[in-house]
């Protein structure tokens, strides 16, 4: 008589797909906190993602990269996000589609998250207390205006030029680890 707990069975699709999930949940999220400023938000889109996976589980071809399959899922799920939230001072769609698309392979999300956190010191603390600002308390630039005694067309053209100085900075940090 066998015993059942000495039997193994090998994980259905669904299974298999959360494991794989789990796995590689730090590059997922790392890729949707690049497109979803907010953590609740991003933390929302996670959840809708890895239900998706789940779901989906059957179409996902064993042996194919499914971090950019997940992540492939993840930006809809980022759109959809948008959709329902309409909020000012988001990303356009067109902005998060450009920027998904154009977006490193998922395997390097931690070399750029290194890499942008190296080129955000060498920033003056003033343009780094903007940039905190904007993207961390969402102001607006009327808002941030009044704070750092600036004017708004000042502070979004600071923004613009910081982040240039950063997307030049970190593509040349990770040109010359390659």
């Amino acid at each position: 008589m066998t015993n059942p707990q000495d039997r193994t069975e090998a994980p259905n699709a669904t299974e298999e797909v959360q494991l794989l999930f789990v796995r590689h949940e730090n590059s997922i999220r790392a890729f949707v906190r690049a497109l979803q400023p907010s953590l609740s938000d991003a933390d929302d889109v996670i959840q809708e993602t890895f239900l998706t996976v789940s779901r989906k589980a059957s179409t996902f071809e064993r042996g194919t990269n499914f971090v950019a399959w997940s992540c492939g899922i993840a930006r809809l799920k980022v759109l959809e996000n948008l959709r329902q939230k309409k909020r000012a001072n988001v990303l356009s769609e067109a902005a998060i589609i450009a920027l998904s698309e154009d977006a490193p392979p998922p395997e390097s999300l931690s070399e750029m998250q290194d890499a942008l956190e190296s080129c955000l010191e060498r920033l003056t603390a003033k343009v780094r207390d903007l940039l905190w600002r904007r993207y961390s308390r969402r102001q607006s630039s009327t808002e941030m205006a009044e704070e750092a005694g600036m004017t708004s067309i000042a502070v979004r053209v600071a923004l613009s030029k910081a982040r240039g100085a950063l997307r030049d900075c970190i593509n040349s940090q990770i040109q010359s680890t390659r």
